[in-house]
Parts: structure tokens; sequence; C-alpha cells
């Protein structure tokens, strides 16, 4: 018989509501039950939070941590399952429970982004979490360069192979999307990857002749996505057009959209609007375009990611409550239900719910600086910083 633990002594966030005091009961079976108020049942293992905010652990949609962690520089490389877990215990601390790698597969592109590479990442990603040595949910979310016909070829033999939980379209040819200007990516490129203005010109020009003959490919990957019921997302939309025409396809969410016009476009489609947690700790766009603060004040945002940065996550809804003054549950449900009830809502993840997995975090939030005290995942403590009550 499993161990039921009872947490209690804190405000509970269930995914939809916050309690003031309450408790949860769960083993590895599951959430059990959610108690709201002081009647405290005593279980086999019960432990007071002293005030800390019990909540679902965070569900991140898409985060390029893992290419950070293997290319700490440009050009500086580490091995990529030290790499990997390095990353799951970081995480942990992050309260992240279910985490998408989002890898990319794209052809003649710099550092780890090639699709052979990607290919590697996914089945060391894949092989990792059927392991012992991870604590977390890990999970694909394959980024597809459009154009990149080895990529397309590699990306259907993994679907094929049921390695693939959601899937992204991307476009960087310049011109259009996150490089509005050859100006934007030319500075982009020479200044992250030291490329002369020459080699880069190879690049655009190699991006431009791949693009038109790409879309029309990109139908049957649309298609495959569309058949095996896939998270189906779109990357960097900068207008209702390409929001129209990828909505054709059968995408159902939009990611960074780089305009407000794309958003609400994407929004009046009834597609998802997914925004990245460090745009809005930072205040702003790393490129300048669409500020997360902006969608979520017009109520076109629908979930935050932590894209480059895992901590961001944790800190996006106590920012945009006591920075921003706006509702603590609502900017809650963008880090855990939302973005969980998109991946699959089936598995309730983000939510504390009976039946629900056990992945749940104490958050201390009494500084200025939100911290986690305690990640559970499947019902087992995989982390705690609070030193005076060790599990």
């Amino acid at each position: 018989m499993e161990k039921t633990i009872c947490l209690y002594g804190g405000s509970i966030f269930d995914g939809e509501r916050l309690y003031p005091k309450g408790a949860v009961l769960f083993n590895e079976e599951g959430i059990i039950q959610v108690i709201e108020g002081d009647d405290i049942p005593r279980a086999g293992g019960s432990f007071n939070v002293h005030g800390q905010l019990i909540a679902p652990g965070f569900v991140d949609l898409h985060s390029d941590a893992l290419e950070k962690c293997i290319e700490m520089r440009p050009g500086i490389y580490f091995d990529a399952e030290f790499a990997l877990q390095n990353l799951n215990r970081r995480l942990s601390a992050c309260g992240i429970t279910t985490f998408c790698h989002a890898v990319s597969f794209a052809d003649n592109e710099l550092g780890l982004r090639s699709s052979e590479k990607a290919e590697d990442l996914v089945r060391l990603i894949r092989l990792y979490s059927q392991t012992h040595k991870t604590t977390i949910r890990h999970m694909v979310h394959a980024r597809y360069e459009i154009g990149s016909m080895r990529g397309l070829e590699i990306l259907m033999r993994l679907l094929d192979e049921r390695l693939i939980d959601a899937v992204s379209f991307m476009d960087h040819t310049p011109g259009q999307g996150q490089f509005k200007t050859i100006q934007s990516f030319v500075e982009y490129y020479g200044d992250t990857y030291k490329l002369s203005r020459e080699e880069i010109t190879c690049m655009v020009d190699q991006k431009k002749r791949t693009r038109e003959i790409g879309w029309e490919k990109v139908a049957d990957l649309a298609l495959r996505i569309r058949e095996d019921r896939l998270p189906f997302l779109s990357h960097d939309d900068d207008s209702p057009e390409k929001v129209a025409l990828v909505k054709e396809l059968g995408v159902s969410a939009s990611e960074f959209p780089v305009t407000i016009e794309a958003a609400g476009a994407a929004k009046a489609r009834r597609m998802k609007v997914f925004m990245g947690a460090p745009n809005l700790i930072r205040g702003q766009s790393t490129n300048g375009h669409l500020k997360a603060l902006d969608t979520i004040t017009r109520g076109v945002c629908d979930g935050l990611v932590s894209d480059y940065y895992p901590e961001c996550l944790l800190q996006a809804p106590f920012t945009a409550s006591k920075k921003y003054n706006l509702d603590f549950e609502e900017t809650m449900k963008l880090v855990t239900s939302n973005p969980g009830d998109y991946l699959n809502q089936d598995t309730r993840a983000g939510r504390l719910v009976s039946g629900a997995p056990a992945d749940l975090i104490t958050v201390d939030h009494f500084g200025p600086w939100a911290k986690i005290a305690q990640t559970w995942v499947s019902g087992r403590c995989i982390y705690n910083s609070n030193i005076e009550n060790v599990l």
C-alpha cells in the first residue's frame, strides 16, 4: 500500500482557484484529495509548509535550455548526457515537473541546430527519460525549420517511432517573422557566431531559395501531425495573414507572435497564444518585438514558456501579480493548467485534482523573488530546500 503524504499549513492553488488555507493528500499513484480550510487530516507523512504556496508543478511547453547547456559558448560543446543530467537537477529546483525540450530540425544552420544532431538529442532525451536518473517528466517539442528537406525526412521517421510529443513550424528567413529586416538577421548572426557579412549573405540566399519549396512540402508534415493529434504550433507569427496560413495547415497555437495583430488574429481563430516568461520578467522582447505583458493585459495570452531561462517560469506569476497588479489566479494558470491542458488534457498536468499525477511544488514567496521549497513528482520528493525539514 502506497504511503499517503499530506502537505498543509499554506495557501493552495489547484490549477483554477486559490485557497487561502488547506491541505493536499497524495501518494505515488496521484492526488487523493484537496481540502480547503483548517480541517487537516493526518496521514503517514504530514508536513507543515509554514505559509508557503502549494501548487501544481509547472508545465513548460518550450525551452531551448538543453541547447544552451550543451553549447555554453558559441562553438564550445559539452557532452549531451552530462548537460541533460545537470539540466534535470536544475529543473527540479525550478519547480518544472513537465518539460518540453525544444529541439530544432534545420539544414545548414550553425551550432547544434542541424537535423542530424537534433535526431541524436531526441533519442538521448527519450532514453534518459526512461532511466532512474531522471526526476521530472522530459518530453520533446520538435521545431521544424521551413525548407529543411533533410529535417523533414528525419522528423517523419521520428514521428513513425512515436518519439515526438509536440511540433512547431518556424521560418527564420529574413524579411519577416523574428527577423523583420536583413540587417537584424546580419546583426544577430554576426554578433552571436562572429560570421562575416559574406558568410551571412550566403545563409540568407540559401534560406530564400529553400523557403518557397519548403512551404509547399510542409503540407505532408502538417497532415501527419494532425493525424497523430499532437500539439501543433507556429513560431514567430508576424501578421494575421501568416496566422491564417498556418491555421489552414491545422496549427492550434501561436508561440511568440511578434505583433499584437498576429496574437489577436490567433485568438480570433480559436488558437492558443504562448509567450516567453523571460519577456515578462524583463518587460521586453529580446528582439524588440511584442511584449508578453501586453498580450496578458489584452487577454490574448494563454500561457508562458521558459524559452531559454527555466528560472523565469517560477517568477512570472509573482512578477505579474506584484509588479503589474494582475490577478494571481489567472497568471498562475499561464504556467500550470493552461499549458498542461494544451499539451494533453487527459493527463491533468498542471492541476491538483483527484486522480491527477502527484506533481506539485511548495513555493516560498515571501522575499523579493520567489523560490521553490519542495518539488514532488509522482508522489516522491525530488527537491527540498527546507534544510530544517528534510523529508
